[in-house]
């Protein structure tokens, strides 16, 4: 079969055949209404190469602004906020638990058409088509769901917060949120005895000046008593007010009572407008329990519904405010009550009013009793319920598994399971199959067959939630989406949606060559996102598909570097690191300091550093504590612009980077030999791209002097030998090939602006081959990256894009050897994990391929539902 080489023209095929290359992927072929894979894809590792590697798997998927995602303290907050957010997000993790993760990076981008999809449960998400969403039978986009089918989202969020609160601020927000009418005055109305009593305790210890004093039955108005007085009292000795003076004071300074509504974002807000307020949603778990009990007990129902003729006990909560009933949904979750939204049409006051109301039902209804419970009046109802509880056994029908369980899981011998779950009827678990089995029962055959997955997913933290609408949008929409490293997805408006990476299948091929060809390389990998140490791991989850393609998992000779200030942090944790790595300062240029704190040469502060390093260089050897000093010495300067300048070198000084030795640049450099270079320790950090980006700079800086003098060197060895000035067999010390590879490149030479890192990179995109330094780039957005990376890649394999500004970008590139757009091209792909456009500019061709899978740990890989022999190849 005839092998296609990308990379590798017409005469160095002839002569060099198939030696030096290693396996990228499968040629796709279409013949009628069939797509199949055909020939063999290899790459050309003998010389040197630029490649842009876009639209990684699942590219694409992006979700509205408003979309709330769950932060690890507690809080919600809209995605498009979370660009400067450095707040840890939550995520689900292999084990199918709802844990906290860091996110890395941030996109941004617009669209025309997105999907609106309401669950059952009446939660809602908008997102892009192609944006993946969890069924029980792996990841699948969005557009790709029907009505009916039931995706992934959590059933239990236990994210509570550290802070604390008063109870009696608590107790009032509570309150005030549910009872107040809060626009002319402060209103509290309820008729509820122990409530009254209760909430105006929690006034007087909120303020001992406040009063309570009843307006009508069941209504009552918040005064602070002798306020006017007070702040008479207040004034300097001699000043005088008059009444109206004092009133227009005491009107413009407010009462404490409506300063602490200020600060909590309700004053003068009307029913429909209110929200529980941040400090409420970041409170520990008893406080949290607090808000939530005087809450229900004054907005919040508890009934009978007496369901198909049985005792249904059901709590409810009403409220006409939507964002209010979705925190309330949300807030449940925390402590693991399932609820259910729905909403109808009110009037009031002769006005049409949406009327939204949460239902809790089933076994979460004792479990609101025990974690949450009533107050007052309410409770005496509660305990009815408890004690009728203790005596009911519950049909779960909501919070099932999906009877899809019954496609990928099959036990050896169903009557052995029967008998050992004593089964008095045949056949009778096999008969569940037609249903969607409950928990228990899922936890029952996994006891019985012995089998961790079905216990993991009777367990996990998983609510398979009915999809109840789908909705398609048109218009401009603003998306957002989130990098998180290793688990790949988030909780967005109570759903888990994904995101993902691509790029070490090139790395591997390489270290698959014979020992003579890969000996003469060194792939270096900027690590952005703390994934590529699972490449010291054999791929044993996709062992069927690496068979299918007649590959073998192996590890790797992988060596892991970690920021020195990082490193033994992180060899606690159980990282599989290899050693700490340093940057000199006196390595680092006047500009490099300014470019990574974002300070122009040209400022104060610039020249003084200018000055300050250019007076360092001299001694060739020289620290953080060198340069500070030479800061506070420079007479030429104010002593603001000193302190500004000297904050800088602080703040460098913390990010455990730095030290005198550093890493000598040959020790990186390693032949035959993988070497990351892991910077996601700074993922989080305010300044992430600047120091991400200044690591990148300086070593690439250094790598590319090296390969320099090492070419001179090279090619004063041939001209010697072919001259026979030395014999052909002395030995040469070899320098080897380099290939860098760096993902999110995007971040660090981008479009427009510069960082530490741009000038290094755009000199290896531009002068790098020649000395033998070849650039694998990755970035999810082709249309914000350096024009220089298109015109100077040869090589580019492009995933799913969707964006017109990506596509654009590409077609640009790609336009003279295309029949048809590059957007039809996209199209066509098969819908596979993989599928890709291969441009070879070396020869001028196009191929839809498929990327082999990975025979090392893909540390990129998300949650799945499935076991690995029946999920391969997973997003």
């Amino acid at each position: 079969m005839y092998e296609i080489i990308a990379g590798r023209d017409a005469e160095d095929r002839k002569k060099l055949g198939t030696k030096a290359t290693f396996l990228l992927g499968r040629h796709y072929v279409t013949m009628g209404q069939t797509t199949s894979l055909s020939n063999e894809i290899l790459m050309d590792a003998a010389k040197s190469h630029v490649v842009f590697i876009t639209g990684k798997r699942g590219s694409g998927k992006c979700v509205t602004g408003d979309t709330l995602i769950a932060l690890d303290d507690g809080r919600l907050c809209p995605i498009a906020e979370l660009d400067e957010n450095s707040s840890d997000i939550v995520s689900l993790n292999q084990e199918l638990k709802i844990v906290t993760s860091q996110k890395s990076a941030f996109f941004k981008r617009s669209v025309k058409n997105i999907l609106k999809l309401t669950m059952r449960s009446g939660r809602e998400i908008k997102l892009t088509p192609e944006h993946p969403l969890l069924s029980l039978l792996g990841w699948k986009k969005a557009d790709s769901f029907r009505i009916g089918e039931r995706i992934a989202a959590p059933r239990e969020l236990p994210n509570f917060g550290s802070k604390t609160m008063p109870e009696s601020h608590v107790k009032l927000l509570a309150y005030l949120i549910a009872e107040g009418h809060l626009v002319q005055g402060v209103l509290f109305a309820n008729t509820d005895p122990a409530i009254v009593s209760d909430f105006s305790a929690s006034a007087k210890e909120f303020d001992s000046n406040i009063e309570v004093a009843p307006l009508k039955a069941g209504c009552y108005r918040l005064y602070t008593r002798n306020f006017t007085s007070q702040l008479s009292s207040q004034q300097p000795a001699g000043a005088r007010l008059n009444n109206g003076q004092l009133t227009s004071l005491a009107i413009m300074l407010k009462t404490p009572i409506r300063v602490f509504l200020e600060n909590h974002g309700l004053s003068k807000k009307l029913s429909a407008e209110k929200q529980i307020p941040q400090q409420i949603m970041q409170l520990q778990k008893p406080l949290l329990s607090l808000f939530l009990n005087r809450l229900f007990s004054c907005d919040g129902s508890i009934y009978n519904s007496h369901h198909n003729g049985r005792d249904c006990w059901e709590v409810s909560y009403s409220t006409i405010s939507i964002n209010l009933a979705r925190q309330v949904q949300h807030l449940l979750l925390r402590f693991g009550v399932l609820s259910k939204l729905r909403s109808r049409k009110v009037k009031c006051n002769g006005k049409l009013f949406n009327s939204y109301e949460l239902v809790i039902n089933g076994e979460h209804v004792s479990r609101f009793i025990s974690e949450i419970g009533f107050f007052g009046k309410k409770r005496l109802k509660m305990l009815n319920e408890i004690e009728y509880a203790l005596k009911t056994k519950r049909n779960p029908n909501t919070d099932t598994i999906p009877k899809e369980i019954w496609q990928i899981y099959k036990p050896k011998n169903w009557a052995a399971i029967e008998r050992e779950l004593d089964y008095k009827h045949p056949k009778a678990m096999r008969e569940r199959m037609r249903y969607a089995p409950s928990r228990d029962t899922l936890l029952e055959i996994a006891a019985a067959d012995k089998n961790e997955f079905l216990y993991s997913l009777a367990t996990s933290d998983i609510f398979w939630d009915e999809i109840a609408g789908i909705e398609k949008l048109e218009g401009k929409f603003e998306v957002y989406d989130l990098t998180v490293p290793k688990l790949h997805n988030f909780i967005a408006n109570d759903v888990i949606v994904h995101n993902s990476y691509t790029m070490a299948s090139i790395a591997e091929g390489m270290m698959t060559l014979p020992y003579d060809v890969k000996s003469k390389l060194s792939i270096i990998m900027f690590d952005t996102m703390g994934i590529y140490w699972t490449m010291k791991y054999e791929n044993k989850q996709d062992a069927a598909l690496l068979r299918e393609w007649k590959l073998k998992y192996e590890p790797l000779n992988v060596k892991i570097y970690f920021p020195e200030g990082y490193y033994q942090q992180a060899k606690e944790k159980g990282l599989p690191i290899d050693s700490p790595f340093s940057i000199k300062p006196s390595e680092l240029s006047a500009a490099d300091w300014c470019n990574a704190f974002n300070i122009e040469l040209t400022t104060p502060i610039g020249s003084l550093i200018g000055r300050v390093i250019a007076s360092l260089k001299e001694k060739n050897d020289y620290g953080t504590e060198e340069i500070t000093a030479a800061i506070q010495a420079d007479e030429r300067t104010d002593e603001y612009t000193k302190s500004a300048a000297e904050n800088i070198f602080l703040t460098a000084a913390s990010w455990g980077l730095f030290s005198r030795k550093g890493i000598p640049i040959s020790e990186i450099m390693a032949p035959g030999q993988i070497t990351v270079i892991d910077v996601s320790s700074y993922a989080s950090s305010v300044n992430k791209t600047s120091v991400r980006a200044l690591v990148i700079g300086i070593l690439c800086r250094q790598i590319f002097l090296k390969r320099m003098q090492a070419r001179q060197a090279e090619e004063y060895h041939n001209v010697k030998t072919f001259t026979r000035l030395v014999r052909e067999e002395e030995e040469q010390k070899e320098v080897p090939l380099i290939w860098i590879m760096v993902d999110e490149a995007h971040e660090f030479v981008g479009r427009h602006g510069t960082t530490a890192a741009t000038d290094s990179l755009l000199t290896l995109l531009r002068e790098g081959r020649q000395p033998g330094i070849s650039l694998v780039l990755a970035s999810q957005q082709p249309g914000q990256i350096h024009t220089d990376v298109m015109t100077q890649s040869d090589i580019v394999i492009a995933h799913h894009i969707t964006a017109k500004i990506d596509t654009d970008a590409l077609a640009a590139l790609m336009q003279s050897y295309m029949r048809e757009g590059l957007d039809t091209a996209l199209s066509k792909l098969p819908d596979e994990k993989g599928a890709a456009i291969l441009f070879d500019d070396t020869n001028e061709r196009l191929y839809p391929m498929r990327v082999r899978p990975r025979i090392t740990w893909h540390g990129g890989s998300s949650p799945t539902i499935l076991k690995e022999e029946q999920h391969p190849f997973s997003v």
